[in-house]
């Protein structure tokens, strides 16, 4: 999912202007255990709505897109973190070719702390290459690190005008990736933590071992959302001219003069500010009037639509980073 925004230089064109992505929650008439969604949320950096980009493009079956036309005003935003949403559950049709994130994938503090995630786990961002979007349908990339900090309540950071707890995460982020989801996993090969496998000699007990290490690779092979792109992390740099470009260089920057560059390092909003959000009032009250009337989504197409926490039923991961 990208977001547009009409570009006021050209009458009539649009420009790119961030990425975003697609969550829902369980849909009432099925087992929370299916995790198949119907209220569908997009959701995105608050300052890329702010700045215009409100306009959601999608992928179609055709081999094409199309635009939800939206307004700023439409969405919701987060009162403390740099995160807005919009229920587009009524926008969305049987031709649009999109993957819905069932809100368990949120690694929210209760799943963090079951799966004890921090410093050193792999993860990835899904969204826009810089000014990259695609001609006639979204483009996705993808950009890998890994954790460099989990959100602190003790290390602030400050971040689209906000001094807020937040992720660090380590990857050449590039600009058009705010509001791209970021993603944590684990295999059993990736896990960093310190754990007791039992007596390691092979003349000790191999039967503990052997269920140890089963259990261990059987709940330590996950993805999860670990929140949104914020913003790049920027480092404070004095600048010192070099004499022999000194005639390439303009006279605004002078000499001891201190800028702020970007250090490819992500500063990710965490997914409870997410799930906060998508706990609105306003959305809650729109998901009780639905519960009351009937609808005929499918349970196929709900399939097609729905991504599993933790697994994927005949998906394979290209089709879902296509899609999103």
């Amino acid at each position: 999912m990208f977001l547009f925004g009409d570009n006021p230089r050209i009458d009539g064109s649009r420009e790119v202007l961030g990425s975003g992505v697609l969550i829902g929650h369980n849909h009432p008439r099925y087992d929370p255990q299916q995790q198949f969604t119907r209220d569908t949320y997009a959701v995105t950096a608050a300052h890329v709505v702010r700045s215009g980009g409100s306009i959601i493009r999608l992928n179609t079956k055709g081999g094409g897109s199309r635009y939800i036309e939206l307004d700023p005003s439409e969405w919701t935003f987060s009162k403390v973190d740099d995160v807005a949403a919009v229920d587009i559950t009524e926008r969305i049709n049987d031709d649009d070719e999109i993957v819905v994130m069932h809100d368990s994938w949120l690694a929210d503090k209760p799943v963090i702390d079951h799966y004890q995630i921090g410093m050193g786990e792999d993860g990835l961002a899904l969204g826009l290459f810089s000014s990259l979007p695609g001609t006639g349908r979204n483009v996705i990339t993808g950009r890998f690190g890994n954790i460099s900090l989990m959100a602190d309540p003790g290390a602030l950071i400050n971040y689209a005008g906000r001094l807020r707890p937040a992720h660090l995460f380590d990857m050449k982020s590039r600009p058009g990736l705010s509001g791209s989801p970021i993603f944590v996993y684990r295999t059993p090969s990736s896990d960093l933590r310190f754990i007791d496998q039992g007596p390691r000699h092979f003349a000790d007990n191999n039967e503990y071992l052997q269920i140890q290490t089963y259990w261990r690779h059987r709940e330590n092979t996950f993805v999860k959302l670990l929140g949104i792109h914020s913003a790049q992390y920027t480092d404070s740099v004095q600048v010192t001219r070099d004499h022999e470009l000194a005639h390439e260089v303009n006279d605004f920057i002078r000499d001891g003069d201190h800028l702020r560059i970007p250090n490819s390092m992500s500063v990710v909003v965490p997914a409870d500010a997410i799930k906060d959000l998508l706990s609105n009032q306003s959305f809650a009250t729109v998901m009780e009037q639905r519960n009351k009337d009937e609808d005929t989504c499918s349970a196929d197409l709900l399939l097609e639509r729905t991504i599993y926490s933790g697994w994927l039923p005949n998906r394979g991961y290209e089709t879902i980073f296509k899609n999103f």
